[in-house]
């Protein structure tokens, strides 16, 4: 597939002119320009991409063998996709953030192995001091329950 834009490389990274990589090129995808050779030939050259970093530069593997120093059409070819896997894998991320989302605002509160609250209480100076209660029942608080032991406090009764 012919890219658009041209592109110019030192070393391993390429930077494009007129390019969108981002919409473009993955990684894994092929690269292929033509190179300089010695004896003022060009060969086409192939290299596999290893980031897309924006819209006007990417990563490569290797480097040209020799740099390409004025902007060079490129064509390049795309990595075979499973796209099965690819939703899975994005189903499977996005439920698991769900999860973890709903895992810190939901769910119960526990305290420590002795069936404690901690808390912080500020001082009549200023300062805080750290307050260990112990729980009734066990040692579980869902929401509500953390809720009502603050509101019984002086220094927190507003929320």
């Amino acid at each position: 597939i012919n890219g658009r834009g041209l592109i110019t490389t030192s070393g391993t990274v390429v930077t494009g002119h007129g390019t969108n990589f981002l919409s473009q090129l993955r990684t894994g995808d092929a690269i292929l320009a033509g190179v300089s050779t010695a004896n003022n030939k060009t060969r086409e050259e192939m290299r596999v991409i290893t980031m897309v970093l924006s819209p006007i530069s990417i990563s490569l593997s290797s480097a040209f063998s020799n740099d390409l120093k004025n902007p060079t059409p490129f064509t390049f070819i795309n990595k075979p996709r499973d796209i099965h896997k690819e939703h899975a894998t994005k189903a499977q991320m996005a439920k698991e953030e769900q999860e973890a989302i709903e895992s810190q605002a939901m769910g119960t509160y526990r305290g420590n192995a002795r069936g404690e609250v901690v808390y912080r209480e500020k001082t009549e100076h200023g300062g805080y001091r750290i307050r260990r209660e112990r729980l009734e029942g066990g040692g579980d608080l869902d929401r509500s329950d953390l809720l009502n032991v603050r509101a019984k406090k002086k220094s927190d009764r507003y929320c």
